[in-house]
Formats: structure tokens, C-alpha cells, sequence
């Protein structure tokens, strides 16, 4: 192979780009910049070298082959070879200012030229910062107006542009749809997997499991399931989506009390609700196969953090590993090793829950007016300031939540290409100065006692007398739904080899049982 030798023709390094929004514009698209270079290069006689294209957001520093343009630049300036760069304009190597002028001053020291077919050829340093200023601000300029158009859309009840959810498919907006504040697509029922939703919600209604239901989705065509994967994580998502009762995504807490959306609805709003607050224990409370691990879900290892789940070493012995391990570098602490013998922490946890219980299922009449007084006093703390700051504290909660919604969907916006990295910056922001505020706020309220809202006294003791046959009689799986109800967390504590302890949390209604159980008449004269 014949080795070629430098020469003093410059060679042109041609680089084109556009966002994915600007593929198809006129003037725009690569084969118009690529052609638009070539001719420019051969035009002045130099030598077309390796030409450089990225189809990505020209606010974002790291494309790729934006930075092998630099690379080769410098390479060839390295072997003593002239060589200048070619865009179509100078705001295809990028909009934001502060790296323009850095990669100019870059190309500039080691003695490369900016040519700009459009704009002139070579142009100064100060008509190319004015340039790059004025790139800079169009995006933002566009990021704003994408942001009021958004907000427009949403105010009038639609679904924001983007991938339309399983079970859905876009369809052009009517005339009317247009005068009333949609976008120029609304969102409608699909009839082909519309059904197949339905379906799923009503399996996870009946009862049967996620895994159950992901299960029987993974068997469907790919039609059927809107060409989507289907993994176990997509279809739990999926059962809790509120878009499915009507109501947008990151619509706070309190979803149901938001207005339907102009949307069809697939399945109703008592149907969804109880779906959503299964699909919502499996994060506190995973299911178990076996049935033979009371506590798995409810422990926490002491050493990490991590989950510990229940196994049976050499067909004898039970034991709550720490899990981290299996999360690999994902986990807090991928070492962890910590155990903890089984029988020894759900004897503990029993004998903490069961008195709590049985406590409830008092019959003398006086001890059960007490009762009753003390649970009053629980569920409505005198004070107005309580008061005050417990409504102050679920507003706060309700506004970081839609905050945390807000930072969410500009994520998922900015991944699909909605939106540019100006406009995701500018959502970003704007949401995540919301939520600071509002936990700021919060931690300024943590001195004031806020209750929790507990239900009526009648409902808990009817149900008391269920709770304590389970404990004493019922299997592993009956035992769970009381310690769900009851107990938040337990955290086991090796006290010496071979003997454990436990740090048990309860849950809010369990701490206002257990507050009971000393005594309902000082909980009255408290």
C-alpha cells in the first residue's frame, strides 16, 4: 500500500447535524448540508476529508461525532496537515454559546479554520459570538413556548402530546377539538388492544397476581400488546397509570378528586382505585410464592438498608438473608452478608402485634366508651395550629408530589424527542425549584405534631376480631395481611450470636392501637 504524503492543501473536515424535529425541514435535512459543504469545498479546491454527522440536539456538548471532528482536527494538525472545518451555518456546530467559543478558540490555536457555506465562508469571532448568541436564544425562546403550549393543552383536560399509552392511539382533533384548546392530535381508545387493557385490569381485579397477569400479557401477539416489550415493571406501571381512569399522570395524591381528562376512561374509578392500591402494597409488601416466610417484604437489613427475604438453608433451618447482593452493583452495599434466623424474628414481631390487637377487641361497655373517647382524641388533635399545619403539610405533600410528576414527564418528553434539552432544562428547573420549596416547607413543619387520618373506631374493631383469630390460627398468608395493616417496617438487631432482636415500625393506624393499649382511660385524660 502506497503511504500518502502530506500536502499543503488544506483538508476540509465537513460536519453536518440536525435535531431529530429539524430532519425533515427544507434547507435543513443532512443531504442538504452535505451537499451544500461539498460543493463549497470543491469550490475553493481543498481536499474532502472525513465528514462528521450527529442527528441530536445541538444544546448537547457530547455528541459524539462532534467531539471526533475535534479529534481529527487535532490529529491532523499534530502531522503538520492544514485543514479547515465546513458546516452549512455555523449553528450546526452547536447551540449553545459557551461551547461554540470554546471549540472556536480550540480550533483557532491549533490553526483550523470555521467556514460556513450560508453565511460567508470564514467568519469573525464577533459576528460568530452574535450568531451563537442568537442560536442560544432561540432555543430558549422555543423551550418557553413548548412550556405555555404544554401547559395550554393540559389546562383544557387533554393528554399531552407523546407515545400514546397501551390501549390508546392518536387520531387528528376536530375543528371543535381545536377550538377548545387541543393539540392538533387528541387521544382516543385503540379498538384493536383496547380490550387486552380491560382484560388486565379486570385479572388484577379478580385477584389474581401481577406475575399472574404479566404472565398471560407476554403470551399475546405483539399487536395485541401495541408492539410493546411487556416487562413485569411496564405492566405493574401500567395497572397504576391513572390515564386509564381519566386523569393525567403526576395529578398528585388525591388522584380521583382531579377532573376526567377529555379522554375515554377504561375501566372506573372504584376499579382502578383498588387496583392501584394493590399494585402499591407490592412495594411495602412484595408477594411470596412459598408461604412460608411471614416477614419477607416487612424487613429491612440493619447493615444497608436492603430488603431481606425469607430461605430455608439445608432443607432445616429458616433464615431473613440481606438481598443486596443479588442487586449486584446497583446495591448500597453489594457485601452485605447479613442473616438473621427466621423463627426468631416473627415470634417477635407476633408477640409485639398480638397484644396490640387483642387490645381492640375489648367488650366491657365503660372500657369500650374510653376506647372510643381516646380514638376521637387521636383522630382529631385539639389545636387549630395542628390543624392548621396538618392541611398546610398535605397541600405541601400534594405540590411536591406534582412536582415530582412535572420532573418525571419532562424526563420521558426529553427521551422520546418531544422536547430539546433547553426546553427539558427550563421543565426541570421550574419543577424541581417547586419542590424545594415545598420540602423546605415541610421540614419546617416537622415540629408540629400532624396526625395521621385514621378511620372510625367501629370500622377497626370490627375487623379486630378477624385480625387476632389470624394471628394466633391462621396461616403465614393470612398473618401478612394483618402485619400489612399493622406494621410498617422491622429492622432485626443481632444482639450476640445466635440471639436477635427487633426495631419494629408500625404503621400510623398501628401506632394509634398501640397508644390505646396502655390505657384508654389516660389516653383520655391526656
Amino acid at each position: 500500500m502506497v503511504k500518502l504524503r502530506h500536502t499543503r492543501i488544506p483538508t476540509a473536515l465537513i460536519y453536518t447535524r440536525v435535531s431529530k424535529d429539524e430532519q425533515a425541514r427544507e434547507g435543513v435535512s443532512l443531504d442538504a448540508q452535505l451537499a451544500a459543504c461539498r460543493r463549497y469545498a470543491a469550490a475553493q479546491g481543498w481536499v474532502l476529508g472525513e465528514e462528521f454527522q450527529d442527528i441530536l440536539s445541538g444544546t448537547r456538548d457530547d455528541r459524539p461525532r462532534y467531539q471526533s471532528l475535534l479529534a481529527e482536527a487535532r490529529r491532523l494538525r499534530g502531522g503538520g496537515q492544514p485543514a479547515v472545518v465546513v458546516v452549512a451555518r455555523l449553528d450546526r456546530l452547536g447551540r449553545r454559546l459557551m461551547e461554540r467559543v470554546r471549540g472556536r478558540d480550540e480550533l483557532r490555536e491549533i490553526g483550523v479554520t470555521v467556514h460556513s457555506v450560508y453565511e460567508g465562508g470564514e467568519v469573525s469571532d464577533l459576528v460568530a459570538n452574535i450568531l451563537g448568541a442568537v442560536a442560544e436564544e432561540e432555543v430558549r425562546a422555543l423551550g418557553e413556548r413548548v412550556i405555555a403550549a404544554r401547559r395550554h393543552i393540559a389546562a383544557g383536560g387533554w393528554y399531552l402530546p407523546g407515545r400514546a399509552p397501551w390501549g390508546y392511539r392518536w387520531r387528528p382533533a376536530t375543528t371543535e377539538e381545536r377550538h377548545q384548546g387541543a393539540a392538533r392530535s387528541v387521544l382516543d381508545i385503540d379498538p384493536e388492544t383496547a380490550p387486552h387493557v380491560a382484560e388486565a385490569f379486570r385479572r388484577a381485579g379478580s385477584g389474581e397476581t401481577l406475575s399472574g397477569v404479566h404472565r398471560w400479557l407476554v403470551t399475546l401477539p405483539a399487536s395485541a400488546r401495541g408492539n410493546r416489550r411487556m416487562g413485569f415493571a411496564a405492566v405493574r406501571e401500567i395497572l397504576a397509570s391513572p390515564v386509564y381512569a381519566g386523569r393525567p399522570p403526576g395529578c398528585g395524591p388525591d388522584i380521583l378528586a382531579v377532573p376526567v381528562g377529555r379522554w375515554p376512561p377504561i375501566v372506573d374509578d372504584a376499579t382502578w382505585l383498588r387496583i392501584r392500591d394493590y399494585v402499591k402494597s407490592h412495594h411495602r409488601q412484595p408477594r411470596q410464592s412459598s408461604g412460608q416466610h411471614l416477614l419477607t417484604g416487612f424487613l429491612r437489613c440493619p447493615m444497608c438498608g436492603g430488603r431481606m427475604h425469607g430461605r430455608r438453608q439445608n432443607n432445616r433451618t429458616r433464615r431473613y438473608p440481606c438481598t443486596s447482593k443479588l442487586s449486584g452493583a446497583n446495591a448500597h452495599l453489594p457485601a452485605c452478608t447479613f442473616s438473621a434466623l427466621a423463627p426468631q424474628i416473627d415470634d417477635l414481631v407476633l408477640a409485639e402485634v398480638l397484644p396490640i390487637v387483642e387490645a381492640a377487641t375489648v367488650s366491657m361497655p365503660s372500657l369500650r366508651l374510653a376506647l372510643a373517647q381516646a380514638w376521637e382524641a387521636l383522630r382529631r388533635p385539639a389545636g387549630n395550629t395542628v390543624s392548621l399545619a396538618t392541611q398546610r403539610a398535605a397541600q405541601l405533600d400534594r405540590t411536591a408530589e406534582r412536582a415530582r410528576g412535572r420532573l418525571t414527564r419532562a424526563a420521558v418528553l426529553f427521551a422520546d424527542g418531544d422536547i430539546d434539552k433547553g426546553g427539558y432544562e427550563l421543565l426541570r428547573d421550574e419543577a424541581r425549584a417547586d419542590l424545594e420549596a415545598a420540602e423546605t416547607e415541610l421540614g419546617s413543619l416537622r415540629g408540629v405534631r400532624v396526625e395521621p387520618d385514621l378511620p372510625p373506631l367501629e370500622t377497626v374493631l370490627a375487623a379486630a376480631g378477624g385480625w387476632s383469630a389470624a394471628l394466633r390460627q391462621g396461616n403465614v398468608a393470612d398473618q401478612r395481611e394483618v402485619l400489612a395493616v399493622l406494621v410498617d417496617r422491622v429492622v432485626p438487631v443481632r444482639e450476640r450470636r445466635g440471639k436477635y432482636g427487633a426495631e419494629i415500625t408500625l404503621t400510623p393506624l398501628g401506632q394509634a392501637l398501640r397508644t390505646l393499649t396502655v390505657s384508654p382511660v389516660d389516653a383520655v385524660a391526656a
